[in-house]
């Protein structure tokens, strides 16, 4: 069993599956596809929550006090797999990083192939922090306007460098072994939306796909403070969002037997 797929609770048949879904429009049909839960999936659900409260006030390791600060909560999500050898086991994951981290011991990690750009990110990150430096320095001796524009430039193109670095590391694979580059992803814009792939759906499926397990249900929930923009209850189980996710899910559910089919 992979080294993630944590252990199976006693499944309660007779729980009430919440009213949500994790679903895209597939880019090759056209047709919807989408995963939900089961009974198994909320009693996992159940254990993470009673796991995240007891880690409110650790004093080692992975602790949730954080989420408690101002507009801090994130969305978690467990994702029912079976293995190649018909075990069945509960996959975890959280939205974006966690304390400076991308993959706690436990958890599924990012999308990205983040190796690709992690010595490019700290070189460039380095001389992004020498530009604004200089930048400083020389509007603190009185200003030489060219030198300062020439460093703005350098810094801006500098930055656009590594998010295009970024972007060519987000490359998504669904189960039939296709691949969908985040900047051929249909958005409707010019440049994909901020985040797109660090949600919990895609990170689930994404980490599915790279070990050979087979989805068979998997849901979100919030914990923690609610943000601002979007209030949110913690504990409330929550379907996909629209914005990042749906443009992807339809082409990283093809291959997934357990993904129901819409018109």
């Amino acid at each position: 069993m992979s080294s993630l797929l944590h252990p199976l609770d006693a499944i309660d048949a007779s729980v009430l599956l919440p009213d949500v879904r994790y679903a895209g429009r597939c880019p090759a049909t056209g047709r919807e596809r989408a995963l939900g839960p089961t009974p198994a999936v909320i009693g996992a659900a159940a254990a993470l929550k009673r796991y995240l409260a007891s880690r409110h006030d650790a004093s080692t390791g992975f602790s949730t006090r954080e989420l408690y600060a101002p507009f801090t909560g994130k969305m978690f999500g467990v994702m029912l797999c079976r293995d190649s050898g018909g075990a069945l086991g509960i996959l975890r994951a959280f939205s974006g990083g966690w304390a400076g981290q991308q993959q706690p011991p436990g958890w599924v990690g990012p999308s990205a192939h983040a190796g690709e750009y992690a010595a490019e990110r700290a070189r460039t990150e380095a001389l992004l922090a020498q530009l604004t430096q200089q930048i400083d320095v020389l509007k603190a001796a009185g200003g030489n306007g060219p030198a300062i524009a020439d460093c703005k430039a350098e810094r801006r193109r500098l930055s656009r460098a590594l998010t295009a670095r970024i972007h060519k590391a987000y490359r998504f694979e669904n189960f039939l072994g296709e691949i969908l580059p985040l900047t051929e992803v249909d958005t409707g814009s010019p440049r994909p939306p901020t985040g797109m792939g660090d949600c919990c759906a895609p990170k689930l499926l994404q980490h599915a796909v790279r070990h050979r397990l087979e989805p068979l249900g998997m849901v979100e929930f919030w914990w923690g403070q609610s943000p601002r923009t979007l209030p949110r209850v913690e504990g409330a189980y929550y379907g996909s969002c629209t914005h990042k996710c749906y443009p992807i899910l339809g082409f990283l559910l093809r291959g997934c037997d357990a993904a129901a089919v819409g018109p």
